[in-house]
């Protein structure tokens, strides 16, 4: 019985965790949509829009959502829209522990090209442990971020003499998905 109720359990917060970020995504864009549509329907009547296609107000505003997104990206990557981004990140962002970490996460796995990206070392701390190259010091000592586990948002900032420091090949989303397993399959992840 013990047994069937940690089966029941486990499945449960399986279920939990697979739904919630759904959940959140499809509130939030209920949420976006109810937002833009006054905008919609003024945009709609205004250019006499009565084609089947954006006859419903989601359609038109699923394309105003998409249309909005791109003028956002498109500003974001200009020189105004950077600095403005930039300011954001270096003076509120940051003060989120392990934010850098995980945008360059989150951009390696959409595929945007990150400008810094934290290679993978091995640092001498009771015994050996992953550790991302963060920055080096003008002495040449290595500034390393050593993350937590499970949670690899959180860690320790460590100070290196390079000589001290295995850098390594491993892929940074190997490492952070080892630490959230808490070292469960190491050598199969590694091998990937």
């Amino acid at each position: 019985m013990k047994k069937l109720l940690e089966i029941g359990m486990a499945t449960l917060k399986g279920g939990l965790f697979f739904l919630v970020p759904i959940v959140l995504l499809i509130v939030l864009f209920e949420k976006a949509l109810k937002l833009l549509a006054p905008l919609v329907n003024a945009l709609q009547n205004t250019l006499g829009l009565d084609a089947w296609l954006f006859a419903s107000p989601y359609a038109m505003s699923i394309v105003v959502l998409v249309l909005i997104c791109f003028i956002a990206g498109w500003i974001a990557k200009m020189g105004p829209g950077q600095r403005l981004v930039n300011w954001i990140e270096t003076h509120i962002l940051t003060l989120f522990p392990g934010y850098r970490l995980m945008k360059t996460t989150f951009e390696s796995k959409v595929g945007i090209a990150s400008e810094q990206d934290f290679p993978v070392v091995l640092v001498p701390i009771d015994g050996l442990m992953f550790g991302f190259h963060v920055d080096t010091l003008d002495s040449g000592d290595f500034v390393v971020f050593v993350p937590g586990a499970p949670t690899t948002w959180e860690g320790n900032v460590i100070i290196f003499p390079p000589d001290k420091v295995t850098k390594t090949n491993y892929k940074k989303d190997a490492i952070i998905k080892i630490m959230r397993q808490l070292g469960h399959n190491t050598s199969g992840i590694i091998k990937t």
